[in-house]
C-alpha cells in the first residue's frame, strides 16, 4: 500500500497492469546493467546516482509498495518517490520504442493502449478502492488516441498517471537545498511541508545474496505479465517489452 495523492492505496486494474510493465522492463535493464558494472542511466538523477544493487533493493521496496497489498505503508522519502516517478518515467521508453518500431514494422499499440486504460480508470474508481476514497476530480484530462505518434502527448498522459501516485516532485530539490545554509533549508523545508529527514534516508542496499533473492521476487511480481506479447527481445522477467 502506498499513500498516494489520491489516497492510501493499493494500485489495482489497468493502473497496475501499467506498473507492472515498467517495473519488470526496469528490473531487466538494471539487470542488464549489473552484468556491465554499471548503474542503470534512467532519466530521474536521484535514481540513476545509486549502485545497481541499491536500484534494484529500492526497486522492490518500492514495487512492493505499489502493488502488495499486505506490504505496510512506507514513509514518504525522496529516493522511494524517486523511484516511483523512474518506474513511470520509463513508460516514455517504452512508448519511444513502440513508436520507433511501429515506423518500421506493423503498428503495435500496446503501451499506448495500455497508458490510455489506465488513464479511463480515474474516470471511477474501482471497487477495490475504499468507500471513503475521493477522487480529486482529474476526468477533466483525455488522453491520446493509441494511434497518435506525439511523443510529448505520451509523456503528458505519463504524467498525469504519476501525478495519481505522486503528491508532488520534491525530490528533484536536493541538490538546491544541497547549495544553501542548512538553517535557512530547514526553514524552506518546513514552509514546504517537507519531512526533515526526507533527504536524509538513504537507498537500501543488497550483497549478492540479498540481490538474487530481491531479483527472483521482482520476476515473481512481474510473472502476470510473462505470456503478453514481446515487442523487444531480451530480459529476464519475459514482460511485455
Amino acid at each position: 500500500m502506498w499513500a498516494t495523492s489520491q489516497g492510501d492505496r493499493t494500485l489495482v486494474g489497468d493502473e497496475a497492469q501499467l506498473v507492472l510493465c515498467s517495473v519488470g522492463y526496469l528490473h531487466d535493464m538494471i539487470t542488464s546493467a549489473v552484468d556491465l558494472g554499471e548503474a542503470y542511466p534512467n532519466e530521474v538523477a536521484m535514481f540513476s546516482s545509486l549502485q545497481p544493487t541499491q536500484q534494484m533493493a529500492i526497486l522492490h521496496e518500492v514495487a512492493h509498495g505499489l502493488l502488495d497489498p499486505e506490504s505496510p505503508i512506507p514513509e514518504l522519502t525522496a529516493v522511494r518517490e524517486a523511484t516511483v516517478y523512474a518506474i513511470y518515467r520509463e513508460l516514455a521508453s517504452l512508448v519511444e520504442i513502440e513508436l520507433d518500431m511501429s515506423r518500421l514494422d506493423e503498428p503495435n499499440f500496446y503501451y499506448r493502449e495500455a497508458i490510455v486504460r489506465a488513464c479511463e480508470q480515474f474516470k471511477e474508481p474501482p471497487s477495490e478502492w475504499s468507500d471513503e476514497f475521493e477522487l480529486e476530480d482529474p476526468t477533466d484530462y483525455e488522453p491520446p488516441k493509441p494511434g497518435c505518434v506525439e511523443l510529448n502527448l505520451w509523456n503528458d498522459a505519463i504524467e498525469f498517471l504519476a501525478d495519481q501516485i505522486l503528491w508532488d516532485r520534491d525530490f528533484e530539490l536536493e541538490e538546491v537545498f544541497a547549495d544553501h545554509d542548512p538553517d535557512k533549508i530547514k526553514a524552506i523545508k518546513q514552509f514546504m511541508g517537507i519531512n526533515e529527514d526526507y533527504f536524509a534516508v538513504a537507498a537500501p542496499d543488497a550483497n549478492s545474496e540479498e540481490y538474487m533473492q530481491l531479483h527472483l521476487e521482482l520476476v515473481d511480481l512481474t510473472r502476470s505479465l510473462r505470456h503478453q506479447p514481446n515487442l523487444m527481445e531480451g530480459g529476464d522477467s519475459d514482460t511485455a517489452f
